[in-house]
């Protein structure tokens, strides 16, 4: 995304020598810009805006680095240029994981959620309430890496009979009946209790924004350039 610099009330104001400055202080007021929004307040609007459902949890670093991890922000021609990571080693890059918290519409696809499909041709939406209790969740509220690999190991042994592990806890699908009208949903099944820990539905969630991501980096450039340039162009005048 970029962020170009318009001045002209600013430059209505200045004098001639001041106006001369204007590319260079443009340019290194949009560096310092950048680097606040990559460094400090992207991620403080992350920490206020996503949330688990139910409001609970807050962001983990793989969300927090994003733009951190998104190369260097640019500037030329007084244009700022942001970028979110577009690559990961992790199956999914955050530019994808962030789209629909950006932008609303369908979930991206996690690895988790990729392989859960994969199993049982459904969707699966998380029962935070149990899986904490289960303590499945990261201080965060993200499912941990290991308890999410556990859940599809257990799904595959169920569905091709193979023996699932000997700890004494089973993941399985069950489809809805008579018997299960809450389903169809897996369970994490550990002697007689069986635990729902993920609903599934036929079609993919979809969700709503959750940061103007546009909207919030256009807002805090004009909030802050002003000020910024300020500060660029007595610099550049005290250095004459």
């Amino acid at each position: 995304m970029g962020v170009k610099f318009n001045g002209k009330v600013l430059i209505d104001k200045l004098t001639i020598i001041e106006k001369t400055q204007i590319p260079f202080a443009a340019n290194q007021s949009l560096k310092r810009l950048g680097h606040l929004i990559k460094t400090q307040l992207l991620p403080a609007e992350m920490m206020r805006s996503f949330t688990a459902p139910g409001g609970v949890g807050r962001p983990v670093p793989f969300t927090l680095n994003a733009m951190a991890k998104g190369g260097k922000p640019t500037v030329k021609n007084m244009t700022l240029t942001l970028s979110i990571r577009k690559d990961s080693s992790q199956g999914i890059s955050p530019a994808e994981y962030l789209y629909s918290a950006f932008y609303g519409g369908e979930v991206t696809m996690t690895p988790l959620t990729s392989a859960i499909y994969g199993i049982t041709q459904k969707y699966g939406v998380p029962f935070y309430g149990n899986l904490s209790r289960l303590g499945a969740l990261t201080q965060r509220l993200d499912i941990k890496r290991s308890y999410a690999s556990a859940i599809v190991s257990g799904l595959s042994n169920d569905a091709t009979r193979k023996t699932q592990p000997k700890s004494g806890e089973r993941f399985v699908h069950i489809k809805a009946g008579n018997k299960y009208p809450k389903g169809p949903a897996i369970y994490r099944v550990k002697g007689n209790s069986l635990t729902r820990i993920m609903n599934l539905v036929d079609n993919k969630p979809k969700v709503d924004v959750a940061l103007e991501y546009e909207k919030f980096i256009n807002k805090t450039a004009e909030k802050r350039l002003p000020s910024l340039l300020s500060l660029e162009l007595q610099r550049a005048m005290a250095s004459r």
